[in-house]
């Protein structure tokens, strides 16, 4: 279970690192301003994009609390859900790059999402009715909203059952995204 994690968590993370030219000394980065309401570029949780209970619904089984981590340098946060019973090998994995959260002089999650996107021409299949674009490869459904590039893994994306996983977590993700801003607008 954990390996399908990792090996995701790790192709994001060294395509975003090589594509930011990050240096090794993130202590010198200057720290992100927190984004306030009515700006144009919130910060997100990717767990606010799939709650625990949307993903158990998704997965049609029980999972534990969320999972997080986060890599700044990329302005990459991750929200990873495990299903409680230990022989299921479900599981959806949720990261969310963008600007809020993104250091000063990084490329913006657009030109991220464009170098994945061209990285894995020959692999992707392109899909329409998900954000600005998406498409689904290695790894899961891709998808660019805006500056927010949202990824989801759920595990073998040549099983069919995967793939309309992949589907139904993107648009429920797409669905809260908006209601988020929709919020922020209101609360504005």
């Amino acid at each position: 279970m954990q390996h399908h994690f990792l090996a995701f968590f790790a192709f994001i993370l060294v395509c975003s690192l090589i594509l930011s030219g990050c240096t090794a000394d993130t202590r010198t980065e200057k720290q992100p301003e927190p984004v306030l309401p009515g700006s144009e570029h919130q910060l997100i949780e990717p767990c606010a994009l799939i709650s625990k209970s949307e993903a158990e619904t998704l997965l049609g089984e029980p999972v534990k609390n969320a999972e997080k981590s986060e890599k700044q340098a990329v302005g990459m946060k991750l929200c990873m859900y495990n299903p409680q019973n230990e022989d299921s090998w479900a599981f959806l994995q949720i990261t969310l790059t963008q600007p809020a959260f993104m250091p000063e002089n990084s490329p913006p999650p657009s030109e991220i999402f464009h170098s994945i996107k061209d990285a894995l021409s020959e692999s992707r299949t392109d899909l329409d009715g998900f954000g600005d674009e998406a498409f689904m490869a290695t790894g899961g459904l891709y998808i660019l909203k805006g500056e927010y590039y949202i990824s989801i893994g759920a595990g073998n994306i040549d099983r069919r059952e995967i793939q309309e996983r992949l589907r139904s977590t993107g648009k429920t993700a797409l669905k809260n995204l908006a209601n988020l801003h929709e919020n922020n607008k209101q609360g504005s």
